[in-house]
């Protein structure tokens, strides 16, 4: 939120008390830095540090300044002194200890002599500034935007009349041990008059100065199991072996293995096991060294130490220590007791960057420094205005299926509006209100310099939406044919129906943010669509009380064979030739049509074949009833009449099903024709090449 003057010509600070934000954090801060120097500006960034600049006037040749050893490393990473009226830097002086939390003396040391004005400037760690925003709707004006900064003054002094900023910006910020002395081990070399060799010696290599490395526990290798007392051996096996029963004296307790063998703490006797050891792994912020050992008895010692120490990380892990905290060395020595010992380390964990929103999305910068120096009291927290602009806002619905907290089923009423300044706006709360009237709150993203935003603030249900999805395949290209089987190129469409109910009494515009699967591009809609981070909007208008329809497709190219002895191979085949005629060599198109003309021919041949034969068996279902029936009729002596009109009809069947019947053997010819005249064609059907459907 950079020097926004063409913005924000005012500025309004709201003071809070310690017992709202200065001590929301357990975390204690470091002492403060005693100095003659006093401090001119503060800049709180949000990448866990603060820019400090003092200004002293040094009569003499020396300036003194006490740092607390905790702010050592970052004050000694990032000082700069320089004397203002020569622009010369000037030397600095500290002593060397070992305890690092001794207050350190720093003498600022000039040339000569006299009065010098000295500019002090050093970065150290400091909370995180913490960004918030008010959107108002005022009528048919502009909406209005506040952005607002929570800053914390835990330095340990009090800011007087200090020049307060905020800041973000994608640079890294880490710390770096500056301050400790480090020694090398070198080879120690002699003439060749040796009297002995000397073993190597053990240890760690990992020692800064004085300071070893910590043991945090040992993995005992597991114990042979003894064998079974009798309380321990169950009665029936007592009773077969003939040694009576089972006494009632509990079971002795055996102690649980853990990873690869049970944990002898480093810490003390009173140690939890392997979760004790891991408590104080994820406790501490140094690296956590495995080092694991091999069995006497193992040929093959460095890779079985190896081994133990991956068992040893696994459980680790499994306890809740960070896999990138651990590091796993086999080595390759033997030990009768212990599988792996566990050891933190010097060295940090890897940091992770503050950031918000999509990982790949642009982090940007801002910077703001207020234009009138404040007082703000050490453990105290201030709100500072740093925008207030008019900026181009509307009322939507957002329909986001993809988070984790967005909905299936319901759109949300959001706010969409344009960041007026030339600068990120931080991710934070948004509050939303309306004429004075409070609609819902929201988080925001980061937002670019001049881009859009959706804030979604409030779920009334009035935008309901249902979803069905399908999938289907498309021929795009020919590539070979071989004996009825065709080899494609062709796309794959997933596709995606919304039905869109408006229930309330206003249109409405509803923005629906859809991802595109990976491997797929979007096809449909073709226009009025925007790209959104890693998905896309799509605005859809609804009427009052009424309802919309939004189809979604998305398509993958792919290569297939076709069938084309089957009826679903030919309707494939068929819908493909009549979309891209005109794009296939002529003797291609008409082996091809000629293929769908048989089997056509043939569907009805085999249509006609089974109509008949449905015929027939009615037909016969029929005669044998009035067979029955003049059977019965034969004693009945007055039903001569009737006997010889229920024979004459029998007779009409029997001549149709003979007919029927004539007729299903002449079509399993023609059937037969048409096969072998098919299986003909797809046998000399093949694609030139040189000639094959070129895709557009």
């Amino acid at each position: 939120m950079a020097r926004m003057s063409s913005v924000n010509r005012w500025l309004v600070v709201a003071w809070l008390g310690t017992g709202a934000f200065g001590c929301a954090s357990a975390r204690v801060a470091a002492p403060p830095i005693h100095t003659a120097a006093a401090l001119g500006r503060v800049v709180v960034y949000r990448n866990g540090v603060a820019y400090f600049e003092r200004h002293a006037t040094v009569k003499g040749n020396k300036l003194t300044l006490e740092v607390p050893g905790q702010r050592l490393d970052d004050f000694l990473k990032s000082l700069t002194v320089e004397d203002t009226e020569t622009g010369n830097l000037v030397p600095i002086s500290f002593p060397t200890l070992d305890d690092q939390d001794d207050e350190v003396s720093i003498e600022l040391e000039l040339p000569k002599d006299g009065t010098h004005e000295l500019k002090i400037t050093y970065v150290t760690e400091s909370p995180s500034w913490k960004p918030s925003y008010r959107l108002e709707f005022r009528g048919a004006k502009p909406a209005k935007l506040e952005a607002w900064a929570v800053v914390h003054n835990v330095s340990g002094e009090d800011w007087k009349h200090v020049a307060v900023g905020v800041g973000s910006t994608s640079a890294l910020s880490f710390k770096y041990d500056l301050r400790s002395v480090h020694f090398v081990d070198r080879e120690t070399l002699s003439d060749e008059t040796a009297l002995g060799v000397a073993p190597p010696t053990g240890g760690s290599p990992y020692q800064v100065a004085k300071k070893e490395v910590e043991l945090l526990g040992a993995v005992k290798r597991k114990a042979p199991a003894p064998p079974p007392s009798v309380a321990q051996v169950p009665a029936e096996q007592l009773e077969r072996e003939g040694r009576g029963h089972a006494t009632s004296a509990p079971a002795p307790k055996v102690a649980a293995s853990m990873g690869a063998g049970q944990v002898r703490g480093g810490m003390g006797a009173n140690d939890g096991g392997m979760s004790a050891v891991a408590e104080r792994a994820r406790s501490t912020k140094q690296k956590i060294r495995v080092e694991g050992y091999a069995k006497p008895e193992d040929a093959d010692r460095k890779s079985a130490s190896l081994a133990n120490a991956n068992q040893v990380r696994d459980d680790l892990i499994k306890d809740g220590v960070p896999a990138d905290q651990i590091e796993v060395v086999g080595t390759g020595q033997a030990s009768a007791g212990d599988t792996a010992r566990v050891l933190a380390v010097a060295g940090e964990a890897a940091p992770t960057q503050a950031s918000g929103g999509s990982p790949d999305e642009p982090l940007g910068d801002a910077y703001f420094l207020t234009q009138v120096p404040l007082d703000v009291a050490k453990d105290h927290s201030a709100m500072v205005n740093v925008l207030s602009s008019d900026v181009h806002a509307e009322p939507v619905y957002l329909y986001d299926p993809l988070s984790a907290r967005g909905s299936k089923k319901f759109a949300f009423r959001a706010v969409l509006f344009e960041n007026p300044t030339e600068h990120t706006l931080d991710p934070g709360p948004v509050t939303v209100y309306a004429d004075g009237q409070f609609l819902g709150e929201g988080l925001s993203d980061p937002i670019q310099p001049k881009s859009r935003a959706f804030v979604p603030f409030s779920l009334d249900k009035k935008v309901l939406i249902e979803t069905k999805d399908g999938t289907r395949e498309e021929i795009e290209r020919l590539v070979t044919a071989e004996r009825g089987v065709l080899t494609t190129e062709a796309r794959r469409f997933r596709t995606t129906e919304l039905s869109l109910v408006n229930r309330g009494l206003a249109p409405a515009v509803v923005y629906v943010r859809h991802a595109v699967a990976d491997g797929y591009s979007l096809e449909l809609p073709k226009e009025g669509v925007e790209k959104f981070r890693d998905a896309y909007l799509i605005p859809v208008k609804i009427p009052a009380n009424a309802a919309a329809t939004l189809k979604i497709e998305e398509a993958t190219p792919i290569r297939k064979s076709v069938d084309i002895r089957t009826q679903p191979g030919i309707a494939e085949l068929a819908l493909f030739l009549q979309a891209s005629a005109a794009r296939l060599e002529p003797g291609t198109l008409a082996a091809l049509r000629q293929v769908v003309e048989l089997n056509r021919a043939m569907a009805e041949l085999e249509a006609k074949r089974e109509t008949a034969v449905l015929q027939s068996e009615t037909y016969r279902e029929r005669i044998d009833e009035l067979d029955a029936q003049l059977v019965s009729l034969r004693r009945v002596a007055q039903a001569q009449v009737l006997s010889k009109n229920l024979a004459q009809k029998m007779d009409e069947l029997s001549q149709r099903l003979q007919k029927l019947t004539l007729s299903v053997a002449d079509i399993d010819g023609r059937i037969l024709a048409e096969r072998v005249t098919l299986e003909d064609r797809l046998a000399e059907l093949t694609l030139d090449k040189s000639k094959k459907l070129a895709a557009k």
